[in-house]
């Protein structure tokens, strides 16, 4: 019964239908092309569906504001003054009601409200809230966002000190530039303020958009003068978003452990060989001679200094799992060795140079005898087994027999 039940369902489904409908073979050729070509429509849709699925999923977990805060260039989203209420924080201040009236026919006439909008500069010479803090800036830009070409325009070719304000959170960061358009340009690169990232500043004006800071002139002045002048806003403001507190230094920064281990790593291998700043430069006798007297005596930066035991343990353990490879062994050897000659008695009674080494324990081992007793036959002017005669020797030009 069941297997009769099944071939009836299958005779079914392949029966032909009106329309072409349910599950039955082609029957002509023509058909046979136009299920090929539904087949693969489908097919190349279910592939362009799943790859812009996939990209669009890939968006949205990436470039998430948690993940990729530059990808939100004013991140404004949920807190007040995000753009479209900036329109309408501009058309309430900014604006007044006209009540006008045009008459008809009838001579009674209608009335009509319209919103006519005044436009009005948007910064000041002075600042009317933080006469306070006893600070009466040039320039005041409430905007810095909408007001980025007036910032601009305005500070070509000056330089002074100048302020930032967080209107959210009060926090301000003071600085000074010889080129304050230049400074502003660059605060306006994201993908400068993304390359300074270890700044509190770069990281705010990222995360709090430029529309939620205040920027102030605090003061135009000489070059001259730039660091006085920023020390004495750094001393009366006290801002948070300055990490050094002394202007045009960097007293007071200290890097953490991991930072120092990030910078270590980076840094390893990286000014070797060719790379390195002094590479293929000789010093001279003279600055040798200048560098010494530089560091002579009290101006020597250990000067008076003694090492403690556990210091010096160090560095005996140190130096005992030091391995010097034969290059630099021969160098210590010539600096601190003693250079000998090794002479042989000939038949005749004359002696033949045959081999010059760096030091009494390399001539000793040449011939097969301990270095001590090379040392004694040197100072005692005598011939070893009445044949090799041990002669010290100054400026010792290498290419010696080892």
């Amino acid at each position: 019964m069941f297997k009769y039940l099944l071939d009836s369902i299958g005779v079914y489904c392949d029966a032909p239908r009106p329309w072409g409908l349910y599950f039955q073979d082609s029957a002509a050729p023509q058909m046979e092309g136009l299920v090929e070509l539904h087949d693969n429509i489908m097919f190349y849709l279910i592939v362009i569906l799943f790859g812009v699925g996939w990209i669009l999923t890939s968006v949205v977990v990436n470039y998430a504001s948690d993940k990729s805060p530059i990808s939100h260039k004013y991140l404004n989203h949920g807190i007040s003054n995000v753009p479209i209420h900036k329109c309408f924080n501009y058309a309430s201040k900014f604006t007044n009601n006209k009540v006008i009236t045009i008459p008809s026919k009838g001579g009674a006439g209608s009335k009509f409200i319209f919103n006519v909008v005044i436009p009005q500069r948007g910064f000041s010479t002075t600042s009317d809230n933080r006469k306070d803090e006893g600070v009466s800036p040039e320039k005041f830009y409430e905007n810095a966002d909408t007001m980025k070409k007036i910032i601009i325009e305005e500070n070509k070719g000056k330089s002074g000190i100048y302020r930032w304000t967080n209107k959210l959170t009060s926090d301000l960061y003071i600085g000074q530039s010889i080129n304050l358009s230049g400074r502003f340009i660059n605060y306006y690169n994201i993908s400068y303020l993304a390359s300074k990232n270890h700044l509190i500043i770069s990281r705010a004006l990222i995360k709090y958009g430029y529309s939620n800071f205040s920027l102030e002139i605090l003061e135009y002045c000489d070059k001259s003068v730039l660091l006085d002048r920023e020390q004495y806003y750094l001393d009366k403001l006290n801002p948070s978003y300055n990490i050094l507190k002394i202007a045009g230094s960097s007293e007071g920064f200290v890097h953490s452990e991991e930072t120092k281990e990030k910078i270590s790593k980076a840094l390893k291998g990286v000014y070797v060989g060719e790379k390195s700043a002094l590479y293929g430069r000789v010093h001279t006798e003279e600055t040798k001679l200048l560098m010494s007297i530089k560091k002579k005596g009290v101006k020597n930066p250990i000067y008076g200094r003694v090492h403690i035991e556990e210091t010096k343990e160090l560095m005996r353990q140190r130096a005992l799992a030091r391995i010097h490879s034969e290059e630099t062994k021969a160098l210590i050897s010539q600096k601190r060795g003693n250079p000998i000659n090794l002479y042989e008695k000939n038949s005749a009674g004359e002696y033949s140079l045959i081999g010059k080494f760096v030091s009494a324990r390399k001539a000793a081992k040449f011939i097969g005898i301990s270095g001590s007793t090379v040392i004694r036959y040197m100072k005692s002017g005598g011939l070893f087994k009445d044949r090799y005669k041990f002669k010290q020797v100054r400026n010792l030009s290498f290419g010696s027999k080892e």
